[in-house]
């Protein structure tokens, strides 16, 4: 009976704190998913590498691209793909679309996904590459063909698909609808819908995080066309060059830089981190400049706006809620543009001090108001800022105590006449 006493506190205490059950509950995936509907240029390979990489961070179920492209670059189709290769979370790539199409660059970005799907009735392949020139589209040499048969054929054997049909995407332009690309092994699945897609993948019921190019990736993905970029920087060598003939900086030497930063990271020379960085450090040295040589306050001005493109194209975090989003771009632009504002009125006040002529002695004193000591007949003496001068009136005699305006001088003499209020 003592024994039963002694134990029951821990019995009581055992069935109080003991699991009710063990069914493990099943957390909800999270699938991100962008859009890629033109052609693949740095702004489309910054997009991609930028929301993978969160979506690493984050460590989502799946990270799926729905692509329609007629193709792009190459070195941005090999960013894209290496990110996808190098991934540490599940990769998909779905051409989803009926009549849609995943050409040249597009069946390189296809092929290196883990999960390749591909809807019936849309088409993949003619990918052999093709030289821009400035009159027409020349078909490349033997050398550049090879590398890029020997390149597809790796992505397809690192992802275990067909090598041999994914050579003739390159030496003959092979296509095929989304069911040929199943048969020939280059796809896994073939839906007609993203949610036929999931449900194959057993995501089904998971949570759907859209992403979408931010406003400074939208415009850099302009910036980022072959045509523009090269104009970018058509226009900055010129800059540079009129600026050392000319000497002018405040203009030509901003647009030249700007010009510059922007080609070369259109054509991929640089990063957008590094773009960013630039545009800081470009954007320090003009507000240097005009604190330390203030004037009309086009450096302060070219440096506020250079900052602020500094600091949008650091990219934002994608999975941060809207309003914050929002609210720290017009944090940024409201700052951008009261600091621009403010060094433009500082410059035009130092304008305006530029212009104004420095005034001392004599003629330091007209436009001033003072005292009639001695009655003007015309001449007689006035106070003007505790001091008496000798005065003469223009026009009729004023009498003590009425106050005159001084209007000129002549030698030692002040001309004035009655000050009406």
């Amino acid at each position: 009976m003592k024994l039963i006493k002694c134990a029951l506190p821990l019995i009581i205490f055992t069935l109080l704190f003991m699991p009710l059950g063990t069914e493990a509950v099943e957390e909800k995936g999270r699938v991100v998913i962008v859009e890629v509907n033109s052609e693949i240029k740095a702004g489309t390979a910054q997009f991609i590498k930028r929301t993978l990489d969160e979506a690493e961070k984050q460590g989502v179920s799946l990270y799926l691209i729905n692509l329609n492209t007629p193709g792009g670059l190459l070195k941005s189709t090999e960013e894209i793909t290496r990110a996808l290769l190098d991934s540490g979370v599940k990769t998909a790539v779905f051409v989803d679309k009926a009549g849609g199409w995943a050409f040249s660059a597009g069946t390189f970005i296809l092929i290196s996904a883990e999960v390749a799907a591909a809807h019936p009735e849309s088409s993949i392949g003619a990918a052999q590459p093709r030289l821009l020139g400035m009159e027409e589209i020349g078909t490349p040499d033997e050398k550049v063909i090879e590398a890029t048969v020997s390149w597809i054929r790796n992505l397809a054997a690192a992802r275990e698909r067909n090598q041999e049909v994914s050579e003739k995407f390159v030496r003959e332009n092979l296509t095929l609808d989304g069911k040929e690309a199943l048969d020939e092994g280059i796809v896994d699945f073939t839906p007609t819908s993203e949610e036929e897609l999931l449900a194959s993948l057993g995501l089904d019921d998971s949570e759907l995080i859209h992403l979408y190019p931010s406003l400074i990736e939208s415009l850099l993905s302009f910036f980022s066309t072959p045509q523009i970029a090269s104009l970018l920087l058509t226009i900055g060598g010129l800059g540079i060059i009129l600026v050392f003939r000319t000497g002018e900086f405040e203009t030509l030497g901003i647009i030249a830089i700007a010009g510059l930063l922007l080609g070369l990271w259109g054509l991929g020379a640089i990063s957008l981190s590094v773009l960013g960085v630039a545009f800081l450090v470009v954007g320090a040295g003009l507000l240097l400049v005009e604190i330390t040589n203030p004037g009309f306050g086009i450096f302060g001005v070219a440096g506020t706006v250079s900052i602020l493109f500094g600091v949008l194209f650091f990219g934002q975090e994608p999975f941060s809620a809207p309003v914050l989003a929002r609210t720290t771009t017009y944090l940024a632009l409201g700052a951008a543009l009261a600091t621009a504002l403010a060094f433009l009125f500082a410059g035009r006040l130092s304008f305006g001090a530029l212009r104004s002529t420095v005034k001392s002695g004599m003629e330091s004193y007209v436009g001033k108001v003072g005292v009639v000591l001695e009655k003007l007949e015309p001449y007689g003496r006035i106070q003007i800022d505790s001091e008496d001068w000798r005065a003469k009136s223009i026009g009729k005699k004023i009498n003590r105590r009425q106050k005159v305006k001084v209007v000129s001088f002549s030698g030692n003499t002040l001309i004035v006449k009655k000050a009406y209020k």
